[in-house]
């Protein structure tokens, strides 16, 4: 072997590079990350590597129990698992000189959702900023999930504390300790093709039957057992924590565990857009089906989550073309208003009848719009629109219109609305005063 060969001349970096490593010669403590009952994780410097890394270990009191143990492992073998920018990367595991069970893994640089949400929900703090922010950090969660789903995993302990935001834009799921395979043949099929023969390599994530978990932003049916959950239980939960980013408001919030559980089984809250008058109606509605009680009223994956935000955000879809011959009438006065047009090619005549006597009031053309009246306002059709020649439009139905309205803040659309009404006001003023006759 070449670097065997010249080890003598080999640089320092090298030959340190060659030589075995014990946990307590490789990792060099830099300051405590945070702590839980189950086990504590440190900032370290990995001597090896020139990196600092986050070491998380088991804690010493812990290692003589079974459960506990099986548990750090299996979070170990399933954030290993999962490769992906929203899944913290574990780089390796190891004893300590205590014979202490460690995992290494990336260091995120950033803050919690939850410190995200308290300095973006003070008072005196105006980000004109923060919608956008939080449809990001929803749809980057999102595709986490659609990718940890499509792996068989559930995570079971979505939460504001357990979500991490990195300064450079990283939304990063963590603390896969309550997290199990929904579905363990996409794990298995994964890596049995790399075993080799009689191999006892056990490719088993052991999950306890304990319900455990955050009861603020658990489904109602993890409240009652783990058997049978999905990936519609996670999306209950990112529902419960979107809720609380848009109001500022945990919905089922109480003074007792046992009525958190009781609130998240039946309580059903108030609307987002009823509590913050900013957030657009579809978006609301969105979440609102995310945090249905029965999990086939929810919608049934991230990856559907993710296609209606984006229909949410995303306006001026291609909306279909009519082809409108000479001398047909579009609509009659009168008629409900439940379509509107855009000209594309072609010409329109509007028309007004008045005892028995018919007024030209315009002749529209390519680009202008028509009908949009009776659709906003949810009036009759207040003229007639007749094809003076071959036209073409693109149609626009009432409920595509009011699609496009709810992607709005309610009061914009409350807006839109109410200057309907009061231009169909207004145009009847000026026609009876064409007429001699005003209006009172």
């Amino acid at each position: 072997m070449l670097i065997k060969r010249n080890q003598q001349i080999a640089s320092p970096a090298v030959r340190r590079l060659l030589k075995p490593f014990t946990s307590k010669e490789r990792y060099h403590k830099a300051g405590d990350i945070g702590e839980g009952g189950l086990s504590k994780v440190i900032s370290s410097f990995d001597s090896c590597l020139n990196r600092i890394v986050a070491v998380k270990e088991l804690k010493e009191e812990n290692l003589s129990d079974p459960d506990f143990l099986n548990a750090f492992i299996t979070e170990a073998r399933m954030i290993s698992y999962l490769d992906h920018p929203g899944v913290v990367t574990v780089y390796d595991s190891h004893l300590t000189e205590n014979q202490q069970l460690c995992y290494t893994m990336q260091v995120v640089d950033g803050e919690t959702l939850l410190d995200f949400l308290a300095r973006n929900m003070e008072p005196d703090v105006v980000n004109e900023n923060y919608l956008s922010e939080v449809l990001n950090i929803f749809t980057k969660l999102c595709e986490t999930l659609d990718y940890v789903h499509d792996k068989g995993v559930i995570h079971l302990d979505l939460k504001p504390e357990n979500i991490m935001l990195g300064h450079y834009g990283e939304v990063m799921i963590m603390d896969w300790g309550n997290a199990f395979l929904y579905d363990t043949s996409v794990y298995e099929n994964q890596f049995r093709e790399f075993l080799v023969a009689g191999s006892e390599v056990n490719l088993q994530l052991e999950a306890g039957a304990a319900i455990l978990g955050s009861p603020l932003y658990m489904s109602p049916e993890q409240t009652r057992s783990r058997r049978g959950l999905g990936p519609t239980s996670d999306i209950y939960s990112l529902g419960v924590v979107v809720y609380e980013l848009l109001t500022g408001q945990r919905p089922f919030a109480a003074a007792e565990v046992d009525a958190i559980v009781e609130n998240v089984r039946t309580l059903v809250p108030p609307p987002i857009h009823e509590l913050n008058p900013n957030i657009p109606l579809r978006l609301s509605r969105i979440v609102e089906r995310m945090m249905q009680k029965a999990p086939e009223d929810r919608p049934r994956s991230a990856r559907e989550v993710l296609n209606e935000i984006q229909a949410a955000q995303t306006s001026g879809q291609a909306f279909p073309e009519w082809k409108i011959p000479a001398g047909q009438v579009i609509f009659n006065e009168g008629d409900p208003g439940d379509f509107t047009i855009r000209i594309k090619s072609g010409r329109v005549e509007i028309s007004k009848e008045d005892g028995g006597i018919r007024t030209v009031l315009a002749e529209l053309g390519p680009g202008d719009v028509l009908g949009e009246l009776a659709v906003f306002s949810d009036i009759p059709r207040t003229a007639t629109a007749t094809a003076l020649e071959d036209t073409v439009v693109y149609l626009m139905r009432s409920g595509e219109v009011n699609a496009e309205l709810e992607k709005l803040s309610p009061w914009v659309s409350q807006m839109i609305t109410a200057l309907s009404h009061r231009f169909d006001a207004l145009n009847k003023s000026v026609m009876e005063l064409e007429k001699g006759n005003p209006s009172p």
